[in-house]
């Protein structure tokens, strides 16, 4: 669709979206990938249930979050979001 207005979407938990007309893509801020999971609250009651501090819970085993996401604790969509993140900030280049 082709947003004409700004419009402000209320979610659960005190969240929200805000669809933007010429709002194309996401530009992270300067973080390094391994803080990127502090930016994911609800992963932090499970974070304390994983093997390996400093868990990326990406591809580690015994990690708390992709357990919970398993059990359907936690939000599939905002997982997957978790993990493209991730990627981009783990491939991007350093000028």
């Amino acid at each position: 669709h082709t947003t004409r207005h700004s419009e402000l979407f209320s979610l659960p938990d005190q969240t929200y979206v805000m669809d933007t007309p010429g709002f194309t893509s996401l530009l992270l801020p300067e973080l390094e990938k391994e803080e990127l999971r502090e930016y994911y609250q609800e992963f932090r009651p499970y974070a304390l249930q994983c093997r390996f501090l400093g868990c990326a819970h990406i591809n580690e085993p015994d990690c708390g979050v992709k357990e919970a996401l398993a059990q359907g604790k936690m939000s599939s969509s905002r997982y997957e979001n978790y993990k493209l993140f991730y990627e981009e900030l783990k491939n991007r280049k350093r000028y």
